[in-house]
């Protein structure tokens, strides 16, 4: 699963739900909100900062790598990761599963938005997004694109919805999104590998 192309601190823990279709109930903790987990096992963490469990994170990401067929879609970490760093607008997080790092992905608040949609103030971009070659078939794609409008709504607090763009030449992936609760809403001719489809989910915010 690809798309195109702090840590420790405690966050918000979801219970009940993993997408803004089901039950979600936000729980504030005592900390920033740096985290979106699930159900204890599979959690996002915001790639930021210097605390060493934050480094240690971005050393596992660095190390994960898409399956060969899905870099030249997906990049890989070590060259989104740094591009993420200089960018203010970008994000990077990590996927944890059972305490291990099993995908990378970055959110941008800008990117090509303005080619997507008509309010590109109100939303988010998913760029960048893979699980490594040796976690995937497991559904953590799944689960991470579950956990994501959720995280969206702290890093990028004015998007109302995330917009992700998948190549057509990889319908594994546009179901993966499809049952992670993104929506297709149309087709983006913009990019450089072929046709794309475009999909969107709503953002989880303080008033869902």
């Amino acid at each position: 699963m690809s798309t195109r192309a702090d840590g420790g601190e405690p966050g918000i823990r979801h219970t009940g739900g993993l997408g803004p279709t089901g039950p979600v109930t936000p729980v504030a903790t005592d900390g920033p909100a740096r985290s979106i987990t699930a159900d204890g096992t599979t959690a996002l963490y915001v790639l930021a900062g210097s605390a060493p469990v934050t480094l240690s994170r971005r050393a596992a990401a660095l190390a994960l790598r898409p399956l060969p067929e899905q870099e030249k879609y997906s990049s890989r970490a070590e060259v989104t990761l740094p591009a993420a760093d200089a960018d203010p607008h970008r994000t990077p997080f990590l996927v944890e599963h059972a305490g291990q790092a099993v995908g990378f992905g970055v959110i941008d608040a800008v990117g090509y938005l303005s080619s997507l949609t008509h309010r590109p103030g109100r939303a988010a971009l998913l760029r960048a997004f893979y699980i490594g070659a040796q976690f995937q078939y497991r559904g953590h794609g799944r689960t991470a694109a579950r956990l994501l409008p959720g995280l969206v709504g702290q890093v990028v607090p004015a998007a109302r919805w995330l917009y992700l763009t998948v190549n057509e030449a990889n319908p594994a992936g546009i179901r993966a999104y499809a049952a992670g609760g993104f929506t297709d809403v149309g087709r983006y001719l913009g990019g450089g590998l072929g046709p794309q489809r475009v999909m969107r989910v709503a953002v989880l915010t303080g008033n869902h």
